[in-house]
């Protein structure tokens, strides 16, 4: 038993991180999505027929997911990209500085960040979820299997969400 339950938290270590990037991109607030991943988490273990080092990565991205579209649905609020400060609690975006001192170029990478986020946040709870899963180098099957969803239904899932940022960010695409 001490066996299994070194390599259960092993398993913890390594999926955790990923688990509550995976949910912050689909919730609100850093806190909300670390309370999702702590309660899935917590559901996940008391259920002893799950195989969770075997299964485990597939089942907690599937019901982080739906926990989110969940809470997204109750809340009714936007998603959002941006974090919170931990001493004001407001909202502070961070947009990648360019590597050259060029205002400029540091305006445009601002605003390209900024609709970027809001975009993103701007498309449906399951397109927005397998653009994020490809973004983090999830396969289509991968991605079908987390959403509950065909493979095929994942590549398109994938294929609108990109399509739909492309149109909405061509604007800002025009100058590079």
């Amino acid at each position: 038993m001490q066996n299994k339950d070194a390599g259960l938290e092993r398993w913890l270590v390594a999926v955790v991180p990923r688990a509550i990037a995976y949910a912050r991109s689909l919730t609100s607030r850093p806190d909300d999505a670390e309370d999702v991943v702590h309660d899935v988490i917590c559901r996940l273990l008391r259920h002893r027929e799950y195989d969770l080092l075997a299964d485990g990565e597939r089942i907690l991205f599937r019901s982080i997911t739906n926990a989110c579209i969940s809470r997204r649905g109750r809340a009714r609020e936007m998603a959002s990209l941006d974090t919170r400060s931990p001493e004001t609690g407001d909202l502070v975006e961070q947009p990648e500085a360019p590597a050259e001192s060029d205002p400029v170029a540091a305006a445009v990478t601002g605003e390209l960040a900024a609709a970027v986020r809001r975009e993103l946040a701007g498309l449906p709870p399951l397109q927005r979820a397998a653009v994020e899963l490809k973004a983090m180098d999830r396969s289509l099957r991968e991605i079908a299997e987390i959403l509950d969803v065909t493979p095929a239904n994942a590549g398109v899932l994938v294929f609108r969400g990109r399509k739909l940022l492309a149109e909405r960010l061509a604007p800002y695409l025009q100058e590079f």
